[in-house]
């Protein structure tokens, strides 16, 4: 058996600047995720929250960034105990806008870890479909 790896996709009716901005701008992360405290930038730590001013949601290290085209962050989120996974997004042009693909990889293995893939898959699904109203 594999460790579970996360996978999605979506195209979005938005160039990819536009999808590249809504994934690192505070102010924009908000719209369709968690705000973050400040934009985020190669080689810094982030912080998302759950609300404007509000607590702690997830945070972690943007590892590496190739504006428009690729990101990569160490990531993690309370029921992880500090534990970090890695996401990774890729922006392609597609006609009439962006394919947006997530790839979240370091997951908890075993039947006890299983209720929080399944809380993580279920969250990216909707984050994701946010996406779409850009």
């Amino acid at each position: 058996m594999t460790d579970p790896i996360l996978q999605k996709s979506v195209y979005l009716k938005a160039d990819p600047q536009t999808v590249w901005d809504h994934l690192t701008q505070a102010t924009l992360m908000g719209k369709w995720f968690h705000p973050a405290t400040e934009d985020l930038s190669q080689g810094a730590d982030f912080t998302l929250t759950d609300g404007p001013g509000g607590d702690r949601m997830c945070w972690g290290r943007v590892e590496d960034m190739q504006p428009t085209h690729y990101m990569r962050w160490s990531f993690t989120v309370g029921p992880l105990d500090g534990v970090m996974t890695t996401v990774e997004w890729r922006l392609e042009p597609a006609i009439g806008g962006t394919r947006l693909s997530l790839e979240h990889s370091g997951l908890p293995a075993g039947a006890d870890g299983f209720g929080l893939v399944l809380a993580l898959d279920k969250g990216w699904h909707g984050f994701l479909l946010r996406m779409h109203e850009l």
